[in-house]
């Protein structure tokens, strides 16, 4: 017996040897929960982050707020870098050269806040004011994302015609809630990663920017080869996790480095 698709299943009949794809509604209800778990999550890696922190702090935590400043530049700069190729038309997600145009200005941004602590703070160890600012360049990306997820929640769960498309274009890819959640999760946890690392690492060795230029065009490359696979087959990608793997490397040499420093 076979049914209709998009037609409700009928609860007479035997469901041995065929699945149903969730309806519009299972997967709204799938992303809100998702969404609200993922607020709560992000939050906790904030607080771990800072927690873990603490066992290697400078004497002073206004380092964290030189990160923040510097954060929120990277934020802005992202913003007006999509509203510009938004309207020239051009997708930033698959084109090579704004990609490693965004991140020369972002590693560039990360310099300047590195010299910034120098000169403010010429005494502390620089392991110590490395890892503070980039905590500070972490945290404004994950409130960011926090706000995002909220609010993405929000409007899911108001009827709008945004939430609809929204929900059509899941539906008509084969994008499954929970493999979205996963990789919003991955994406945020690599930024802080990389972020904290970085920002270590250009802190103990100001040319060490080459290499974290290096790394960050890696992370989008990776991206830009994840974004030409099927929507479906995103998340079972191992390009997916490469920016994950990047950012883990780029903390772990950075804490290498200051342990030897």
């Amino acid at each position: 017996m076979t049914t209709t698709e998009g037609a409700p299943c009928c609860a007479d009949h035997d469901h041995t040897g065929h699945d149903h794809a969730p309806s519009g509604a299972d997967l709204v209800q799938g992303l809100i929960r998702g969404l609200s778990l993922l607020a709560l999550l992000i939050p906790v890696l904030a607080l771990a982050l800072v927690l873990a922190s603490l066992a290697a702090a400078p004497t002073t935590p206004l380092p964290l707020l030189v990160g923040l400043a510097v954060g929120g530049f990277q934020l802005l700069f992202t913003l007006i870098t999509s509203l510009v190729v938004t309207r020239m038309r051009v997708r930033l997600v698959v084109n090579p050269g704004l990609l490693a145009f965004r991140s020369g200005i972002e590693e560039a941004l990360r310099v300047g806040a590195v010299l910034l602590a120098y000169v403010l703070w010429p005494l502390e160890d620089r392991g110590p004011l490395g890892l503070w600012v980039g905590l500070g360049a972490a945290l404004a990306w994950l409130i960011v994302a926090t706000v995002q997820t909220i609010s993405t929640r929000r409007r899911l769960a108001t009827p709008s015609l945004w939430g609809k498309e929204a929900v059509a274009t899941l539906l008509t890819e084969r994008v499954s809630a929970r493999s979205t959640v996963l990789m919003r999760l991955i994406d945020v946890l690599a930024t802080a990663l990389f972020q904290i690392g970085a920002t270590m690492l250009v802190c103990l060795a100001p040319m060490m920017v080459i290499g974290t230029f290096v790394l960050s065009f890696a992370s989008s490359m990776a991206t830009l080869m994840l974004q030409r696979r099927s929507p479906a087959t995103r998340s079972r990608s191992a390009w997916a996790y490469a920016p994950l793997a990047l950012g883990a490397l780029t903390l772990a040499l950075a804490l290498l480095g200051m342990t030897t420093a």
